[in-house]
């Protein structure tokens, strides 16, 4: 039998892949090898599996962008601007949907949704990665700073899916850059 971990994994694929609204608990069941009775026992509800599902992207989600730019440099700035030299390379993927978390957000209507909470511990994980690589290549406003490049890092994620493109990502870079530039002190 599967574990809910593993079900909510799957789920999570199938979600980014067809749509949370498009995506059946009929469909859930069957990829998970269970029944819709066992899901609804485990999960409560398919808004239950919703949240488990995100829940299972948050960290390794993460992980795929913050781990190779710290892998890449041994400095804060330069894991900064090996964050968007990753998203490249993830954009470049034929998988590429955009972020599964701001799609989820855009999907479900109902703001007051559990797997929004989800959503924005996520987005706050990736910020607050930023914001310590701010403070610690010297910037003036951190906060500032983490929030700019977030709203680049997001919207160049949208913008290269949109596009199907990676060139979003390279204006992205160079903004990131010049961000960069702009708030840390020489």
């Amino acid at each position: 039998m599967e574990s809910n971990e593993r079900i909510a994994a799957l789920a999570a694929e199938q979600f980014h892949a067809n749509g949370i609204t498009s995506t059946g608990v009929d469909a859930l069941s069957r990829a998970a090898g269970i029944s819709k009775r066992t899901l609804y026992e485990r999960f409560g509800s398919k808004d239950g599996l919703i949240v488990a599902a995100y829940e299972s992207l948050d960290v390794p989600v993460f992980l795929m962008f913050t781990g190779p730019a710290e892998a890449a440099s041994d400095t804060p700035r330069g894991q900064l601007d090996q964050l968007f030299v990753q998203l490249e390379a993830m954009v470049q993927l034929p998988e590429f949907r955009g972020c599964p978390f701001s799609n989820a957000a855009a999907e479900l209507a109902d703001l007051d949704h559990p797997a929004h909470e989800v959503v924005r511990r996520h987005k706050e994980r990736l910020r607050g990665w930023i914001l310590v690589r701010a403070r610690d290549a010297g910037a003036k406003d951190p906060e500032e700073l983490s929030r700019q490049l977030m709203v680049v890092f997001a919207g160049a994620q949208s913008q290269a899916l949109v596009e199907r493109s990676r060139l979003p990502v390279q204006d992205a870079r160079e903004v990131a850059h010049a961000l960069l530039d702009a708030a840390i002190r020489r």
